[in-house]
């Protein structure tokens, strides 16, 4: 069985700076920060699709950028925040030539420390952009990079490092009104529904699977998908393996095939045309625009 890369908080220099000056430290705390302004140069924009084994903040305060987080496209400008969930399949598509901000890394077991259950429901239920006044975002700012110092020490203390990104979140929390409604049933369904399709999409591809898992209905649970983030629970299934089939078919030395029969889909033509009705091309034209940007 073919496992998925996945990338973790020491990989993202490695896999996505790689031309960084060596005066930049390999960091390899729970928590990093990176300086948009000082390191976007040396990011290879789009970077390839992949699963990140962190969570992550894109804190734009000059500029604008592209996130793609799972099949969505989000567009972040000046003052705007993005939280992107561990698990979620994403890219970095676009980053403007004046772009100023930071980009927060942190692993689960930081978070699970910081916020509540409600709070990670809340931030990670919808990927949305969240907007802040020019206060609060220069506020955050200050913060991160007093986070930065502290990471950048020879010895950080990482319990400063958590002090210093849970007092950014709760900033992040007081200043967002979104952030601060009560959290609905339907919300807190569809973030258990889509931490359990991460864990087992690859062999439970069936409503009535996550519906048991969850105690609820079948019914209950498409009228919780539906109305928090617009689809069925087949369809967000369904998006989540072509995700993650848009992975595996970056490694070429796999069939098209060989891939649908990993990802459990029996017929491989079925495979190709759920492929094309979720992404709009066939697998192999993707393949092969992936070996165009490879090549470019």
């Amino acid at each position: 069985m073919t496992k998925i890369k996945r990338i973790t908080p020491t990989d993202f220099r490695g896999r996505f700076m790689s031309e960084m000056s060596a005066d930049f430290t390999i960091l390899k705390t729970p928590v990093q920060v990176h300086d948009i302004e000082k390191t976007s140069g040396f990011i290879k924009v789009p970077t390839p699709l992949h699963r990140p084994e962190f969570n992550f903040i894109v804190h734009i305060t000059r500029g604008r950028a592209k996130q793609q987080v799972d099949a969505d496209l989000v567009s972040i400008k000046e003052q705007e925040i993005l939280f992107v969930r561990q698990g979620n399949v994403t890219s970095l598509k676009e980053v403007s030539p004046d772009a100023a901000g930071h980009i927060i890394l942190f692993e689960d077991k930081a978070l699970n420390q910081l916020l509540s259950r409600q709070e990670l429901i809340k931030l990670f239920s919808v990927n949305k952009v969240i907007h802040l006044s020019e206060e609060n975002s220069a506020w955050l700012t200050s913060l991160f990079e007093l986070l930065s110092v502290e990471i950048y020490y020879p010895n950080p203390n990482l319990g400063v490092c958590y002090s210093l990104l849970q007092a950014g979140l709760q900033k992040i929390f007081t200043s967002s009104k979104e952030l601060n409604k009560g959290i609905n049933r339907s919300a807190e369904v569809t973030f258990r529904f889509k931490e359990l399709v991460y864990k087992h999409y690859l062999k439970h591809k069936t409503i009535s699977f996550y519906a048991g898992e969850l105690f609820v209905s079948e019914n209950y649970l498409h009228r919780c998908i539906k109305e928090t983030i617009g689809e069925s629970p087949k369809e967000w299934i369904n998006k989540v393996c072509i995700l993650q089939s848009q992975l595996l078919l970056q490694d070429l030395t796999k069939g098209i095939s060989e891939i649908a029969f990993e990802l459990n889909y029996g017929d491989p033509s079925y495979f190709g045309r759920l492929f094309k009705k979720v992404t709009g091309v066939t697998p192999s034209a993707y393949r092969m625009a992936f070996m165009q940007d490879l090549s470019g």
